[in-house]
């Protein structure tokens, strides 16, 4: 099922404005805000980035993208970043991420409720 372009412009839309958040959390905000919000936020920036370019998994999109989390979280705990040779503040390990948290993964989890009630309120219609 093809994408209407009005679907396309929503899922970019809402994709810009998460990433934009994300950025000013990332410079801006401290504590609580930029160790739990932005993790929250960037699993459904990640979903409406899928949604962009296709409407396929509907259902397990939410899942497959926590588990893509959790992954690279793991990756962290055993610290890719070095075994690949990157030094720590290079940017692919800053891109991959150099430290496991356990709260990472329980935020990973709220933002994928928040896709899985995406994925419900933005269910594909006939009319699209």
């Amino acid at each position: 099922m093809k994408q209407s372009t009005k679907r396309k412009l929503v899922n970019t839309a809402v994709f810009a404005a998460l990433l934009i958040t994300e950025i000013l959390i990332g410079k801006y905000a401290h504590g609580f805000v930029r160790a739990y919000i932005g993790d929250v936020l960037v699993m459904p920036a990640m979903y409406f980035f899928v949604r962009i370019f296709t409407e396929k998994f509907p259902c397990t999109l939410p899942l497959i993208l926590f588990i893509f989390a959790c992954a690279v979280e793991v990756s962290q705990y055993f610290e890719l970043y070095k075994i690949l040779g990157f030094a720590p503040r290079s940017l692919p390990a800053i891109l991959m991420g150099t430290g496991f948290s356990w709260e990472d993964i329980f935020a990973y989890a709220a933002g994928s409720m928040l896709n899985a009630a995406a994925a419900v309120c933005m269910k594909p219609t006939h009319k699209d």
